[in-house]
Parts: structure tokens; sequence; C-alpha cells
């Protein structure tokens, strides 16, 4: 497998150059110069209609794959891979369902919250707290309720001793920093919109099925960002039923699709656009760390939009990681304030409980 866009490399230079002078600028200074980017993205797509739209990807699936060659052929070339079944056989892939948190982590606490283009199309960073059991019984009665970068792992290790941990950590090797695990867990039809971020990841199918679709960051220009100084970049496209007459270039990306199953492990690089559905109720884990190299080899633009980014600063961002991922999308979209008190709440009452 290789990277392919119909983008020429001057096409692809000339916009991050937008990209870069729209967050120095915001949106207000930039809506000056946006002619003058529109006049561009014409002259793209005048091009590009000459050509047909290119076919789907197919990304490689291995049986065996070793440490040194997935770090040689795929990490270090910023390319996904499924390692097919290679969790087929960890005690989480055999151990864990729905009714396994329901009755043995029901009465835990966990956060929700709706992140602006990336957990729905709503402009309200609303966000609540329901316990595992209530989020369960909502996921089997077919509610809305879906749990993101959850850190429950991190806040039971018992749960980490059924992952093959020697695995994903020779998978990850020495040059990385900031490793830590996230929770997905939702019922069928849930989706996670398109959207690329920095951190590797490592992504671990253990129940039930999810659709990815990927595309490779060269193809930016194609899936219209949306700047916001935030920790990922989001896109208006809904690559279900994308409106080809408002986003007319998204018709000459790349996409790269891949169903996984129950076992399967799938390597998503640094800045890597991805659009997440699940095709069944699923519980999956993201083993994400963090690779300066291989996050500015992926994508130089990217990797300074996200280190310069302000909503939260990057150094914010990191704290907030320490304690819930989610606590980042609550400060992007203005609640954060609000929802640390409530933590702080919860946690007096737990504590008053406890004595």
């Amino acid at each position: 497998m290789k990277k392919k866009s119909v983008l020429k490399f001057y096409e692809r230079l000339i916009f991050s150059c937008f990209l870069l002078v729209e967050q120095f600028l915001g949106k207000k200074l930039f809506n000056l110069l946006l002619p003058i980017k529109m006049s561009f993205l014409e002259k793209v797509y005048l091009r590009l209609s000459l050509i047909g739209s290119p076919d789907i990807f197919s990304i490689d699936k291995r049986n065996e794959l070793s440490p040194d060659e997935f770090h040689q052929n795929y990490f270090n070339e910023s390319l996904p891979v499924v390692f097919a079944g290679a969790a087929s056989d960890w005690d989480c892939t055999k151990k864990w369902n729905l009714d396994y948190f329901k009755f043995g982590f029901g009465d835990q606490d966990v956060l929700l919250v709706n992140a602006t283009g990336l957990t729905s199309r709503e402009n309200n960073t609303n966000y609540e707290f329901l316990t595992v059991k209530e989020l369960i019984e909502d996921i089997k009665s077919g509610g809305n309720k879906y749990l993101r970068f959850s850190p429950i792992l991190e806040n039971n290790p018992i749960l980490v001793e059924d992952l093959n941990m020697n695995w994903l950590e020779k998978m990850r090797g020495q040059q990385t920093f900031a490793h830590t695990y996230y929770m997905f867990m939702g019922g069928a039809g849930k989706k996670t919109l398109l959207h690329t971020d920095q951190p590797c990841n490592i992504y671990v199918q253990i129940f039930g099925e999810k659709k990815w679709t990927l595309f490779f960051p060269e193809d930016t220009a194609l899936i219209y960002p949306e700047i916001a100084n935030t920790a990922y970049i989001k896109s208006p496209i809904d690559v279900d039923h994308p409106n080809l007459d408002k986003y007319p270039l998204y018709k000459y990306a790349t996409p790269i699709e891949v169903i996984l199953k129950p076992g399967d492990v799938l390597y998503v690089p640094p800045h890597t656009w991805h659009f997440v559905e699940n095709l069944s109720d699923s519980i999956a884990i993201g083993y994400r760390f963090s690779s300066l190299s291989a996050a500015l080899k992926s994508s130089f633009t990217l990797s300074i939009l996200r280190i310069l980014s302000t909503n939260p600063p990057i150094w914010k961002s990191i704290k907030y990681g320490k304690i819930d991922t989610n606590l980042i999308w609550a400060h992007a979209g203005g609640k954060i304030k609000d929802l640390i008190k409530d933590l702080d709440l919860r946690k007096k009452l737990r504590n008053k409980n406890e004595l």
C-alpha cells in the first residue's frame, strides 16, 4: 500500500499556507483572504474535473507482522495497517461484552461530552455523568449514549491485565511518549464524525464490528477542514451522504475503508482523517501515544496547528488528558468551568459517602 492523492505538491503546499494563516489571523481577519482561497480551490477543482474520481483504497491486512516490520513499513511511512485477528486470543476479547461491564463495573461513573463536529453537528457542548450500568441499559434499548475517549481502564488497572501489554508496548516502540488507553462503547449505528488528531492510535476491536473510513493527510484540502484552534480538526463532510454541491472537491478524496471484527487491531497514524461507524453494539480500546517525529512526518502543517492550538493550549490538553480527555472537548466548547465544579462536587459527595 502506498500513499496516493490527486493533489499536486504545490497545491498541498499552498493550501497548507492558507490553514496556517487562518489559524494565526483568526476567522474574522482571514475572511478578508477568503476570496483568494476560494479562487484557488476553484482552480484545483477545474483541474481535477478533467480526471476521474479515485478508487476506494483497500488497507493492508496482515496476519503476522513483527514489530520491526511494522515500524519499517507502516509506522515510519505513516501508513495504516490492520493486524488481522491479532487480539483474538487476548482475555479482553474472550471476556468483555456489555453485560461484563454492567455487572462488573456498573456502579462506576463515566463522563459523556458533546464535541461539535466530532460527536455531533450540534453546536452545543452539553455533558452528562451516568453510571456504566445506565450507559449499557441505554445502549441495549437503542438509545443515543456513546462512550468515547473514556479513562475507565486508567481508573481500573485490573482491566489492563486483559490486554496483551507486551505486544502493545513492542508495537509502540521506544521513541514515543504519553501513552494512554481510551475506551469506546456504543450501540449499532452510532458514529464518530470525520476529523483528524495528532496521537498515534493502535485501536483494538474487542466486541462487535466497526467500519472505519480513513483519508491520508495529503487529501486535507479535499476534506474542507474547519480551523478552530482546537485539539482536533473537524470536517463538515457527511461521509455517508456528502453534499457534493457544497463540497465538490470531496469527490476526489481517496477513501480507505475497513471493517474491524472482534480481535482485529488497526493502526491509525497521526493526522489520518477518520470517520467511524458502529455496525453493531461495540466495545473497543484505543491505545494512543505520541511521537513528534511521526506526527511531523505525517503532516508538518497539521502538527504545527496542533502545537499552536489555543482552545485549549497544548499544555492544558496534556493536563486534561491525565484526568479525562473529554475535558478537552468541554474546554473547547466553553463548559470547562461548569464541568470542573461538577467534578469537584461529585468528588466531595463520594468522599463523604465513603466516610
